[in-house]
């Protein structure tokens, strides 16, 4: 790792009110003047397997997150391309278009929402407010990564997901020689503080690990996205982070982003808090190469990050097949 190019920053212990996500309408951001781009180092390597997870506030709604779109597409593309990583999970697409602008804009990157029709069941849950509902989405490298199936899962459990359930994608990956498959879960939990959301989160966490627990007990699971709460503690003040109970089950589970929260490195611009997480099962986790978790903060590569990009920074890990 380049220490001149990739700044962790450390926050305070303060406590997160709201997460990015919320059930209501926020005020638009109005972004300064930009100025160029300058490069960065990779992260993605092409003999690992490289996963991250990204919000991408409000992507292409009209009044809400970043008032200049076509600024925020040129941001997110010119992140997703350095960071050079074979798998996104993106979470709040508001714009089918402006999603596959985003894709068109990537070379050797595909990708698909949660109401695209290689979703095959229940995509309808993401089709809900004249199309602009925060969508789930996947972006992915093809000469890497197969698809076999995708489809919404836990829909007995859409509101405690606030309306997003997370989205399952069975693929198979061939890296360096070797291939896994992979069961990769896309998740956008519900959002904030107040005992309601706990509560709801909290429900929705423990549906989570039931399922994996009966579904894929011996599976490659990857499970990542925004899980608006941290691991270490909840955001919730006084109270135990709501996936508390994968945490206490190490045997089955990892979260390789515990490393981020017990070292105060968050995982947006504006709290302490780390609430975008990685989480893998334990024949998953043999694959992961210790110490490559990153909060990539790209203040010093994107101006204004915060109010022309997203108030969240991609979190990355990286995995070796050849490891097990």
């Amino acid at each position: 790792m380049n220490n001149k190019l990739f700044t962790l920053a450390l926050f305070s212990s303060a406590l997160l009110l709201g997460a990015c996500g919320s059930d209501s309408t926020p005020t638009p951001i109005i972004p300064d003047e930009p100025v160029p781009n300058t490069e960065f180092d990779a992260v993605g390597t092409s003999t690992t397997l490289d996963f991250a997870t990204w919000n991408l506030v409000w992507f292409g709604h009209p009044s809400n997150g970043p008032s200049d779109e076509e600024l925020q597409l040129d941001n997110a593309s010119f992140i997703i391309s350095g960071l050079d990583m074979d798998i996104w999970s993106i979470q709040e697409v508001t714009s089918n278009s402006h999603f596959n602008d985003l894709i068109d804009s990537l070379e050797g990157y595909d990708g698909f929402l949660a109401n695209d029709p290689i979703v095959q069941s229940d995509s309808a849950y993401y089709d809900d407010f004249g199309g602009n509902e925060q969508k789930l989405g996947l972006i992915y490298k093809p000469s890497l990564i197969t698809v076999n199936s995708a489809e919404v899962i836990l829909t007995d459990y859409d509101h405690e997901f606030a309306g997003r359930p997370p989205v399952q994608v069975q693929l198979t990956a061939n890296v360096d020689g070797q291939s896994a498959d992979i069961v990769a879960i896309l998740i956008h939990a519900k959002c904030c503080t107040e005992d309601e959301d706990y509560e709801r989160k909290s429900a929705a966490a423990n549906a989570l690990k039931s399922y994996l627990d009966t579904s894929w007990p011996d599976a490659n699971v990857m499970v990542f996205g925004d899980f608006n709460d941290d691991i270490d503690e909840s955001i919730s003040a006084g109270r135990e982070s709501v996936y508390k109970p994968f945490v206490d089950d190490s045997q089955n589970y990892a979260f390789p982003t515990m490393t981020l929260s017990e070292n105060n490195i968050s995982s947006t611009t504006d709290y302490p808090d780390v609430i975008d997480h990685h989480l893998n099962s334990n024949e998953m986790y043999s694959f992961y190469v210790t110490g490559s978790v990153m909060s990539f903060q790209p203040e010093d590569y994107v101006n204004n990050y915060g109010t022309t990009t997203s108030d969240h920074y991609p979190i990355l890990t990286r995995y070796s097949l050849t490891q097990n």
